[in-house]
């Protein structure tokens, strides 16, 4: 198997986790191009290891019907509850670190290459790479629309042989409903972000593009603009954590899941991730995690 198949988690390798755990009819259905998770009870706590961060390919847009759950999101830790809307951009990286029993959850995934089919006009602004993820409450009457949604591409799917075309139709309007409710709440916000929280979102925008290669303040500052010394008290006083310590939270994830999903030897990854040299990459793992790279790939 390729590398990038390895470190990432896929409807096929969570399908692959799910058998003889759940029943046929709730396992994940797989077509070129899309998959959908319809029967999700408590799949994600089957199919994932808890506080292990995972890069998730294509396109992601999911229902959370009810239950609670902890997880880190393009490092940022978020809460989900019942009527959530979820959206993950293709290779986001998410990490669950608590769920519990009674979570349900629907969802579909789309290879980035299948948007440019459902929509030849121009994909949908919430689709566009300019969101990197969202979770959006929404009230019970556009709850029901969309699981109505959900329920209709899932016997589309059951009705074999599936027909494709009926099938794109209804992942198209999912589409549109999430956009348009994005682009809705987007506009008119219940609270206007300050300068500040703007500014820490464009800065953990940043160290979610870049810290696989830049591991310095001064980078990040420059990109913004802003000296060291007012960036790094914006995003304190926003965050509660230094800006130097979300650097560091990015580039270990990228170093947990490269050496938990993959095979690339350690010396490889310290070069990947940008080290002078492997025993630097050594210290700098152990100091953050208190483990060696390989003690944690083994664990």
């Amino acid at each position: 198997m390729e590398q990038k198949n390895i470190e990432t988690l896929t409807l096929k390798e969570i399908k692959n986790r799910l058998e003889g755990q759940v029943a046929a009819t709730d396992m994940p259905m797989m077509e070129p191009g899309f998959a959908m998770l319809y029967g999700g009870k408590r799949q994600f706590g089957k199919a994932a290891v808890p506080h292990c961060p995972y890069r998730l390919p294509g396109i992601r847009i999911g229902l959370f019907i009810k239950g609670e759950a902890q997880i880190t999101l393009n490092l940022i830790p978020r809460h989900l509850s019942g009527n959530t809307l979820t959206f993950f951009c293709d290779g986001a990286i998410l990490q669950i670190d608590g769920i519990s029993n009674d979570s349900d959850v629907r969802g579909v995934l789309v290879e980035p290459w299948l948007m440019n089919e459902l929509f030849p006009q121009g994909v949908p602004a919430m689709f566009n790479g300019q969101v990197k993820d969202a979770l959006m409450s929404v009230d019970d009457s556009t709850f029901a629309k969309i699981q109505h949604l959900y329920e209709a591409l899932a016997l589309v799917l059951r009705d074999k042989p599936v027909s494709r075309s009926a099938a794109l139709s209804i992942i198209s309007a999912l589409c549109c409903v999430y956009s348009e409710y994005y682009v809705r709440v987007s506009a008119h916000p219940a609270e206007a972000p300050s300068r500040q929280r703007m500014l820490f979102d464009a800065f953990i925008a940043l160290v979610n593009e870049h810290a696989k290669s830049e591991h310095n303040l001064a980078f990040y500052a420059d990109k913004l603009c802003l000296s060291q010394r007012y960036l790094s008290r914006v995003v304190w006083q926003t965050s509660g954590v230094y800006a130097k310590e979300w650097i560091d939270r990015a580039v270990i994830t990228e170093a947990k899941v490269m050496l938990r999903h993959g095979q690339m030897a350690v010396a490889a990854i310290s070069d990947a991730l940008n080290f002078p040299n492997p025993s630097f990459f050594n210290k700098y793992f152990k100091r953050q995690t208190g483990q060696t790279p390989l003690a944690f790939r083994n664990g």
